[in-house]
């Protein structure tokens, strides 16, 4: 897909996403009645331009911070990246933690969260049909204990990405017409 779509910058810049959609389908093919093979690379743009999965983390994070005890935080996800992130964070912050046997022994931490949804909620068929968008959602609930919020801490799982910070990321149309 990245040589196709630096083939196709080397003939003119791409301005439009149809123009970016029509490469993307060249390159990838799905099976009728799919959603378009374009989609993904789209949501992985959007992902990587938003920083969305670290946005994601320090959400869950600020809500630990600021709901009171009692305070529900409501998450709905659209795609695995997301939900497995929320999962995670929910998981590591209703339980105390039994620690690792391979690891030196920690003080356990109190839970922040109670988890109300033992698993996640997703549309029915009567509402994928009213909203065909939802077809992937997901939501998990918790509800906040009076415990102090935990530490903060950089997120292991996704590293920043190169280009953030004061000089910001480059547009997406700055990439996509070759210019960075």
């Amino acid at each position: 897909m990245a040589r196709a779509i630096v083939a196709a910058r080397r003939q003119r810049p791409i301005i439009t996403t149809g123009a970016l959609a029509e490469i993307v389908g060249r390159v990838v093919h799905g099976r009728p009645g799919d959603i378009h093979p374009a989609t993904r690379t789209f949501q992985a743009l959007r992902l990587f331009v938003n920083d969305e999965l670290h946005e994601l983390e320090g959400g869950l994070a600020a809500a630990e911070r600021i709901l009171r005890p009692g305070g529900r935080l409501v998450v709905v996800s659209f795609h695995s990246l997301e939900d497995r992130i929320v999962k995670t964070f929910l998981a590591t912050r209703s339980s105390s933690g039994g620690g690792s046997r391979h690891l030196p022994e920690k003080t356990p931490q109190a839970a922040t969260f109670q988890v109300l949804t033992r698993r996640p909620v997703t549309p029915d068929a009567a509402e994928i049909h009213e909203n065909p968008r939802a077809r992937s959602a997901k939501l998990r609930a918790a509800e906040r204990t009076d415990a102090p919020p935990r530490q903060p801490r950089a997120s292991l799982r996704f590293p920043r990405m190169r280009g953030r910070g004061e000089r910001g990321l480059p547009s997406l149309a700055a990439i996509l017409q070759g210019n960075r």
